[in-house]
């Protein structure tokens, strides 16, 4: 049975069935009764190329934690990237999670550092929600959204 307590990791989705707009939903906090849905995140990797001068074009919310929270993906090599790349789970998306950057972690400072000064090929670490579609509720399922 997977663990029903919440981990840092772990990303609210719907807060009083307002969903898609972080704003929005944080101000549900304010209410009396709160009804939270979460999700466990998953780990994946992204592949890019960046020459010495190009820009990445992300856009990240305050540098505050171990990750780097993609809040728009602006002019810039990851937008190209996005928009030549066929496999959807290889593209940046907006609120990913950059946990790492050429395979190191660090403060938030210290991966726009990085994302900064990569430079030929590169990976970026990527946490984002798992997708319902891979929920089951089979017993001994790995994932379950109640």
């Amino acid at each position: 049975k997977p663990p029903l307590q919440v981990i840092q990791s772990d990303f609210i989705v719907s807060v009083n069935g307002v969903t898609g707009d972080a704003t929005e939903m944080m101000k549900q906090f304010q209410t009396d009764k709160v009804n939270v849905k979460l999700v466990r995140a998953v780990d994946t990797v992204v592949f890019l190329e960046k020459g010495r001068k190009e820009w990445h074009g992300l856009k990240f919310e305050q540098l505050k934690n171990s990750y780097l929270v993609v809040m728009d993906i602006g002019e810039g090599y990851v937008k190209a990237h996005n928009d030549k790349c066929e496999d959807e789970s290889q593209k940046i998306r907006v609120y990913d999670r950059i946990v790492s950057v050429k395979g190191q972690v660090g403060t938030a400072a210290t991966l726009k550092s990085r994302l900064l000064n990569a430079t030929g090929k590169f990976q970026l670490g990527i946490q984002r929600p798992c997708p319902e579609d891979a929920a089951t509720k089979a017993p001994g399922g790995m994932f379950r959204f109640l």
